[in-house]
């Protein structure tokens, strides 16, 4: 199963500027430029097209920001960040196959960087290669085991294997190096659920709700597990948060609609 993909997008206001100029202008003396700042204004260095690809990435204009830095890493190939920007770029285009390449060059530029193989782990498992995203996570922790996103990986990849207690492990040990980690608290209540540990469960959508109050998913699925345990108007108070913050969630006004009718056959 592949793993749909999340990411963030920086949002960055590029201002251009232009004014309006009159027709007619006094002629001006100009000196000739010298030889440095003829070359810095017709050769932009490698680092300068990285930072224009970061400029673009930030106001979501992928495209320009791939050009970019592919320039960047033609005319410096050992330029680790535009490696690593180029792959980022390419996750958020879906283009996995090149986001892995990209990520490998960066590991063959820094083998000792252990963040690298999390973003390589993370582009295949995005491509559905859960295996290959597990191996990329363990060698990632060979090189730091306190990486929480490393354990999140792992634990996520188990999951949409089936393998449940070492999804788990793994994504406890996540929340351990990381306890505000919605991402894992979730995907830990989703493993509980699934394997009808409701108790477990509730305790950690209700942790995420105490640390993001405004979480609808987590309202949702603390309805779904009182749901499984019978406990309907539990249920109903979780659903109706659940529709306050996001009132477009067509499962959740369903699924609060069967647990109010349950309540009302019981009376």
């Amino acid at each position: 199963m592949k793993l749909s993909i999340y990411g963030c997008i920086f949002l960055v206001v590029l201002g251009l500027m232009s004014a309006c100029q009159s027709s007619e202008r006094a002629p001006v003396e100009t000196k000739p430029a010298s030889a440095t700042s003829t070359k810095s204004a017709a050769s932009p260095s490698a680092e300068d097209y990285n930072n224009s690809g970061t400029a673009y990435q930030r106001a979501g204009r992928l495209q320009e920001a791939a050009l970019a830095y592919q320039r960047a890493v033609e005319l410096k190939p050992t330029l680790i960040q535009a490696h690593h920007n180029l792959g980022t770029v390419y996750v958020m285009q879906g283009k996995l196959a090149e986001a892995i390449t990209a990520y490998k060059r960066v590991i063959q530029l820094r083998p000792d960087m252990a963040e690298a193989y999390v973003d390589l782990g993370r582009a295949y498992g995005f491509a559905g290669q859960l295996d290959e995203a597990i191996a990329e996570y363990e060698k990632a922790l060979t090189r730091d085991a306190t990486l929480p996103y490393a354990h999140y990986g792992i634990g996520l990849a188990y999951r949409h294997k089936g393998v449940f207690p070492e999804a788990i492990a793994a994504l406890e040990k996540a929340i351990v190096l990381k306890p505000n980690f919605p991402d894992a608290l979730m995907q830990l209540g989703y493993v509980y659920r699934e394997t009808e540990r409701f108790t477990e469960a509730l305790e950690a959508f209700t942790t995420i709700t105490e640390i993001y109050p405004n979480n609808a998913k987590a309202y949702h699925e603390l309805g779904v597990c009182h749901t499984k345990q019978g406990g309907y108007p539990e249920a109903i108070k979780a659903f109706e948060r659940a529709l306050q913050l996001n009132p477009d969630a067509a499962e959740t006004r369903n699924m609060l609609q069967v647990a109010q009718a349950r309540v009302a056959r019981q009376k």
